[in-house]
Order: structure tokens, then C-alpha cells, then sequence
């Protein structure tokens, strides 16, 4: 476990705490006694509440950093939008009586809390654990990706009925000009109202895929070539570093500059296209360059890929391939008895059956729309203009 690792438990476990508190103070205002209406209202007021929640919801700026350094895998524009409406309502709270005294604010300060305890919580525990889908504790795993069901729309009630509030309220206007009522009045809600079903939905994929994964099978044990493991501890076997490698020592052969510029590439997954450019380019120059860089690729795939035994036992396939094979393969013939066509190529399309003519007319069109490419319509109608083309029965 990094530093970055410790940053996260230690951030993720203070924001927790931060909503605890929050929550522990609306639930026992709630609690007090009086109309739920009423103790919703005064769920605000609690004493040291306000606070809490400034801290806790402010903390959450963090978050957007996070996501534009690199620290969680999160797109940076969502983050900002979720964190940014979140103040949007925060400041409207802070600053106007009239939000704060009503029984949405209420209701937002406890779905927010709700949310936040069990998010934060899960972060912590998935970082701990090394693993957020399969090794999380289940009641925890079940109320990160169930809770939102009923918080989401409570909490976008609540922030609704804070802005209106806000918007209405004079005092809160004359702080920051006649802008506050477009944007908490029409802006915002205009966005909610846009915004919050795509949310929801999202959040309801979120949880049908997190829960496909959790209960999905184990798979099964690797056997022949594979690629080999590049994270020990999880024993996962990435794509990524292999492409990677292999890349640099093709290119490697003819241009070494090119090939510590793909070793040392950040974000490789989205600018490999430029590096598989220049190594394409390296090939252009000459014959000798193109064969040198295939061979120099090739070598390298053999080295880095893996073959796994029946015995579970690896060596590299370059090993494997030099090893005599104690198994045997033999070759088998498999002859049909079915009654042969001769009617030549058919293709269904648009509950129809094309052959003959109509079939190279639409092939024809396929062409022109650029919807095949003009090889494979030629490839097409060449199998209608010869039947037996398409006869494989030798």
C-alpha cells in the first residue's frame, strides 16, 4: 500500500466521519419530537450541524483534483458538476433563512448524509481490500449501490425547494445581485429537471453491473498462452504493459528515440495511435526496416507471453516452444451428409431472400453508400456470378 493509497483511506475516513456527525445531529433533531415537517425545518439550526455539513460538503472539492490528477479513475466534468451543484445548494443554505427553515432542507441534510456515511465508507473498505466489487463486507457493498433508489430523488426535493427558497428570499439576492434569481429560480432547476433521470438511470446501471460482477462465476484457470501477470498482489494479467513493450522493442530495432518515448508514454491506452504511426512510418523506409521491426516485435511477444501448463506450471512461450510436447494432435475428417444447394449465394435482408441480379443491385448500393467496402462487394458478387465458389463440400 503507497502513499496514494493512505491519502485516499485517511481522506475517504474523514469525510465519513464529517457526515457521521451531520447525520447523528439531523437524526436527533428529527427525533426531538413535534410535526416531521417542523423537525425537518429546524434539522438546520442544530447546534454545531451547520458547520459539519460546511466542512463535510466543502471537502468534497478535494474530489475534483482528484479526478484531474489521476488519483481515482473518475471523469473530471461529473465530478465537477455533482460537486458543484451540491454548493450551488450549500451556499443558497448558508446564506438564506428562508432555505434554511424549511422542511426540504431537512431533507436534503439527511439524504445527503445518508449517501455520504456509506459512500465514504465503501471507498475506504474497497481500497483496503484491494478490491471494490467481490471484497467489500455485502451490507455495505448493497447499501453503496441500493441507497440511491430513494436518496436521490429526496435529496433532489430538497435542494429544489432550497433554491426556489433562496431565489425568493431578498436578503439572499441583495448578496450576490440580480443573477441569484436566473440561477437558482430557472437555471438550476432547469438543469435538475434534465439532469436527474440520466443520473438515476446511471446509478441503476452502476448497481445491475456492480452486482454482475460480485455474483459472477469465477473463471476459469488460465491454460496455454496468456499474458503474464503484471500486478502480484492482485494477480491480475493487464494488456496494457504488454502492448506496450512490445511496441517499443519493434520500433526498438530501427529507432530507439521512438522507443523510450513509448516506454515512458503516460495515458498510453488513449495516445498509442500516434506511436503505432511512427513505428508504421520507421516501416515505410525500406524492406529491411519493415522485416527488422516485425522480427524485433515478434522476438519480444515470444519473451513476454506466457504458457501455463495443464499443471498450472509457466514459462515464457519463447521456453515453451523450444520444450518438447509430450501431447500428441492428430488430424480428423468430419464429412456431412446433408443434401448440397447449388442455388449459389442467398442473402437474407429486410425479410427478404437476395440472390441472383437483386442481390448484386444491393450490393451495388452498399458500395455506393459506403456502407461495405468496394473489395468486399466484389468479393460478393463474384460468389453470385460462380455458384460453386460457395459449394465447401470438398
Amino acid at each position: 500500500m503507497g502513499p496514494k493509497d493512505i491519502y485516499l483511506i485517511l481522506y475517504n475516513a474523514f469525510c465519513c466521519a464529517g457526515w457521521a456527525l451531520v447525520l447523528k445531529s439531523a437524526l436527533t433533531t428529527v427525533a426531538a419530537g413535534g410535526s416531521l415537517s417542523d423537525s425537518l425545518a429546524s434539522v438546520y439550526a442544530t447546534e454545531g450541524l451547520a458547520t459539519f455539513l460546511t466542512y463535510s460538503q466543502s471537502a468534497a472539492l478535494l474530489e475534483i483534483l482528484h479526478a484531474a490528477v489521476g488519483l481515482v479513475r473518475s471523469p473530471v466534468v461529473v465530478t465537477a458538476l455533482q460537486v458543484g451543484s451540491r454548493i450551488a445548494a450549500l451556499v443558497a443554505m448558508n446564506a438564506s433563512e428562508s432555505a434554511q427553515n424549511q422542511w426540504g432542507a431537512g431533507v436534503m441534510i439527511i439524504s445527503w448524509a445518508l449517501v455520504e456515511v456509506f459512500r465514504y465508507m465503501f471507498y475506504a473498505a474497497a481500497i483496503i481490500t484491494g478490491d471494490s466489487t467481490k471484497k467489500t463486507p455485502y451490507p455495505l457493498f448493497w447499501l453503496r449501490y441500493s441507497l440511491f433508489a430513494v436518496l436521490y430523488p429526496t435529496g433532489i426535493t430538497g435542494e429544489l425547494t432550497v433554491f426556489l427558497k433562496a431565489a425568493a428570499d431578498p436578503e439572499f439576492g441583495g448578496l450576490f445581485g440580480g443573477s441569484v434569481e436566473f440561477l437558482y429560480a430557472k437555471l438550476l432547476p432547469a438543469i435538475y429537471f434534465v439532469g436527474s433521470l440520466p443520473m438515476i438511470m446511471n446509478m441503476a446501471g452502476n448497481r445491475k453491473s456492480a452486482f454482475k460482477k460480485r455474483f459472477a462465476r469465477p473463471p476459469p484457470p488460465p491454460r496455454g498462452i496468456v499474458f503474464p501477470i503484471d500486478d502480484k498482489e492482485k494477480g491480475t494479467r493487464g494488456s496494457t504493459p504488454v502492448n506496450k513493450e512490445i511496441l517499443a522493442a519493434a520500433v526498438g530495432a530501427v529507432n530507439p528515440t521512438k522507443a523510450e518515448a513509448i516506454r515512458k508514454a503516460k495515458g498510453y491506452r488513449f495516445t498509442y495511435s500516434k506511436h503505432l504511426i511512427g513505428l508504421v512510418e520507421e516501416q515505410c523506409k525500406s524492406p529491411e526496416a519493415a522485416l527488422k521491426i516485425a522480427q524485433a516485435g515478434l522476438d519480444k511477444a515470444y519473451e513476454i507471453f506466457e504458457f501455463v501448463a495443464p499443471d498450472g506450471s509457466a514459462v515464457s512461450l519463447k521456453e515453451a516452444m523450444a520444450a518438447k510436447n509430450t501431447e500428441k494432435f492428430e488430424t480428423g475428417y468430419i464429412k456431412g451428409e446433408g443434401i448440397i444447394k447449388a442455388s449459389g449465394l442467398e442473402v437474407p435482408y429486410k425479410g427478404e431472400i437476395l440472390k441472383g441480379e437483386a442481390l448484386k443491385a444491393q450490393v451495388k448500393k452498399w458500395v455506393d453508400y459506403g456502407t461495405i467496402e468496394p473489395s468486399a462487394g466484389s468479393a460478393i458478387i463474384g460468389c453470385v456470378d460462380n455458384p460453386k465458389w460457395c459449394e465447401l463440400s470438398d
